[in-house]
This record gives C-alpha cells, sequence and structure tokens, in this order.
C-alpha cells in the first residue's frame, strides 16, 4: 500500500472502547475484539509513501531501502575486513566490552536502589550498608574509567578505519549512479548483491602498493573498470554510450560546470530564441543557428572566448571527417574538455557521438573501457 488509510485510524490511535473485561475498537462499520498482543505492520514498494500529517505521531515509519550512508558504511565495514582485518575485529571486541560495562553499570545502580529501600533502621548507623554503598561506587568509578578508555581506543581505531572511507564513499556512490539505469530501461536493474560480490572480488586484488593512498587508488581504479565492463555487457549497444557518459556525470561531477549538462540533454531548449536575430559567422550551417543561439545566450561568456567569427581560424575544424580533434589549440586551452564537447553538439552534431566517445575515454582514464568500433555506430542516447 502507498499510504494510511483513514479506516485504519481508530486502530492506530488505539480508540478503544472498554466492554466488561475486554476492549473492542470500531473499523468501518465493525466492532472488533482488541487483543493488546495485536501488531501492525504495514509494507509497500514505494521508497517515498505519502503518511498524512494526521498519521505521521500514531505510525513508525522504518525505510529498508538502500541509503547512500547506510551502504558506505557497509563497504567500509568489508574494506577493513579485507584490508585490515585486525582493526575490524578489535573494534567489534570493543564494542561488545563496552555494552557489558553499560550492564553491569546498570546492574550496580539497581542493586544500590535495592540496597537503599530494603535497609532498615538509620541508614548512617548501618556499617555494613556503608560498606557495600563504598564498594558500590568504586565500581562504578572504575567502570566509567574503561567506558573512558575504550571511547579512546574507539576514537583511535575509527580513524585508521576512515582512511578507507574514500573508497567506500566512491563505491556508494557508483552504486547508484548504476541503479539510475532502470529510468531508461525497467530492465537495467542490478542487485545490491552483485554489486557487493564485484566490490568484494575488487578488494581480492594483489597488494603491490607502498602505502594506503595508493592502494586505494589502485581499489577504485579497479572496481570502476569491473563495474563499468559489467554493466555494460548487460545493456543494449544503443545504451552503452548513455551509459559511459551518466557514469562520467555521476563519478565525476567536477568537470560539469553550471548548465553545461543541462544543455547537452536539451532541458534547456531555445523557445525563446525564435524572434531573435540572428547573427552568426557564414561557416556554421543555418540549420544550426537555433543550438549556437542556445548556447550563446546559455554561455555568454564562453561564446564570445570562442573567436566564432574567425573564419580562419576554424577552417580546419569546419572541414575536417573529425571535428572533435581540430578544435583550435589556442580555444582548447580555455575551455574545458565537456565545453568542447557541447561546441561539437552545436555546431557538428554529425561528429556528436565520437566526440562523446572521446570524452568519455579520456575522462574515466583508459582507452579499454570505451569500444570505440562498436560506439561509431551507436544511436545518440542520453540520459535526461
Amino acid at each position: 500500500m502507498d499510504g494510511v488509510e483513514p479506516v485504519l485510524y481508530p486502530l492506530l490511535r488505539r480508540d478503544l472502547i472498554a466492554q466488561g473485561p475486554r476492549y473492542v475498537v470500531q473499523i468501518g462499520d465493525k466492532v472488533i475484539d482488541y487483543n493488546e498482543d495485536f501488531r501492525l505492520f504495514l509494507a509497500t514498494r514505494n521508497p517515498t509513501p505519502f503518511i498524512p500529517p494526521d498519521a505521521v505521531s500514531v505510525v513508525t515509519e522504518v525505510n529498508f531501502t538502500t541509503t547512500r550512508a547506510g551502504l558506505r558504511g557497509q563497504l567500509l565495514a568489508l574494506t577493513i575486513q579485507q584490508e585490515k582485518p585486525e582493526l575490524e575485529t578489535e573494534k567489534t571486541r570493543l564494542l561488545q566490552q563496552e555494552e557489558d560495562k553499560k550492564i553491569q553499570l546498570a546492574q550496580l545502580e539497581e542493586s544500590l536502589l535495592e540496597t537503599l529501600a530494603t535497609a532498615q533502621g538509620n541508614i548512617l548507623e548501618n556499617r555494613e550498608l556503608i560498606d557495600s554503598l563504598n564498594q558500590t561506587k568504586a565500581s562504578s568509578a572504575l567502570i566509567q574509567d574503561s567506558l573512558l578508555e575504550s571511547h579512546r581506543l574507539q576514537a583511535s581505531l575509527d580513524q585508521e578505519r576512515d582512511a578507507y572511507l574514500p573508497l567506500a564513499e566512491s563505491a556508494s556512490k557508483m552504486y547508484f549512479v548504476i541503479t539510475d539505469l532502470s529510468k531508461i530501461n525497467n530492465m537495467y536493474r542490478f542487485s545490491l548483491a552483485s554489486f557487493l560480490r564485484l566490490f568484494q572480488r575488487a578488494l581480492q586484488a594483489k597488494k603491490e602498493a607502498e602505502n594506503t593512498e595508493a592502494r586505494i587508488a589502485a581499489l577504485e581504479a579497479s572496481l570502476k573498470n569491473m563495474v563499468y565492463e559489467y554493466v555494460c555487457r548487460s545493456l543494449f549497444k544503443a545504451d552503452q554510450l548513455m551509459f559511459a557518459m551518466h557514469f562520467v556525470k555521476g563519478m565525476y561531477p567536477e568537470l560539469f560546470q553550471e548548465n553545461d549538462w543541462d544543455v547537452f540533454t536539451g532541458s534547456i531548449v531555445g523557445e525563446m530564441f525564435k524572434k531573435e536575430v540572428r547573427e552568426f559567422p557564414s561557416w556554421i550551417d543555418m540549420e544550426r543557428h537555433g543550438a549556437v543561439a542556445i548556447f550563446k545566450a546559455t554561455f555568454p561568456a564562453l561564446y564570445q572566448s570562442l573567436c566564432l567569427s574567425d573564419s580562419d581560424l576554424w577552417l580546419s575544424f569546419s572541414q575536417s571527417s573529425q571535428c572533435e580533434q581540430e578544435i583550435p589549440s589556442s580555444i582548447a586551452k580555455k575551455i574545458t574538455p565537456f565545453q568542447q564537447l557541447l561546441l561539437v553538439q552545436a555546431v557538428r552534431p554529425d561528429r556528436l557521438q565520437s566526440a562523446m566517445a572521446a570524452f568519455a575515454s579520456q575522462a574515466l582514464g583508459k582507452s579499454s573501457f570505451i569500444p570505440f568500433g562498436k560506439l561509431l555506430y551507436l544511436h545518440t542516447c542520453i540520459v535526461v
């Protein structure tokens, strides 16, 4: 179910009616006996169910869906178990010890209260009671000292564990990037169990790095490679280039500036520019004037820096069969790789697929990530 039905409110609020020795509750037009041991669990597949304001106070919402923070903690634990198993063992031992100490402390407090409640006569003259109180106080102080030491050791262990946090954070981000593929095609669903198997396989790689930072970098690169290849094998060929761009966008958001992705995916449209008088260089095809107008209006400073009016500068670009490789060097130094892709999209869309493949390959770090020979024939598919 996707919400809380009003007919259940009397039951949730426990609007009970006493009838002799028993209680009843009215649900709809029926009066039903109520048992104190009754519990009601409502389940839904909707990760964000709507709970009316008047029902929020009478229900407890428990979200069992995978969250980025929860997955990060789980992946960090798996990493520590593989890389530094002694840290995880010590962490577990300290947590168990802390819980035992807390139980002992609660038992001492309960014993103290019971002793005081059952004491007879003048408490100040009861030597046995005073000795018992002093012993309880000393034991409580020792337990408190043990808890403080346990907290100190846990903080030290957490600091060592946190060295592997970047890997867990990157892996968690990676999982949510691939789960977004179900929005493109309902068949593209990847379970958490399969991702965890890939993660553990990556952790089993040989330890050739000399320090933790290098080891984390090697593990992250290996995991990205494995996840990318695993997912690509599961996609239709027409969607592989789309996934490459989506993967880069999710894993390297720093490569994209404001409005870059919106222009690329067509979220920014050019209806407002239809009546505008356009004056563009003659070497730009008239059919591309609308796209160039959007580019100019969205990135005015960038457009000015391109010097598109200099026909000689852009002659090679306009005539080349591989224009994505012929952007003038003086211009390429001033703009980002993705802005170069946007330029190709606006002016030479016939080379957009090749430009996308080159950009994704450069961002992911290895040309083997992108099968260029196959991608040249793919349809252009973009995540919107």
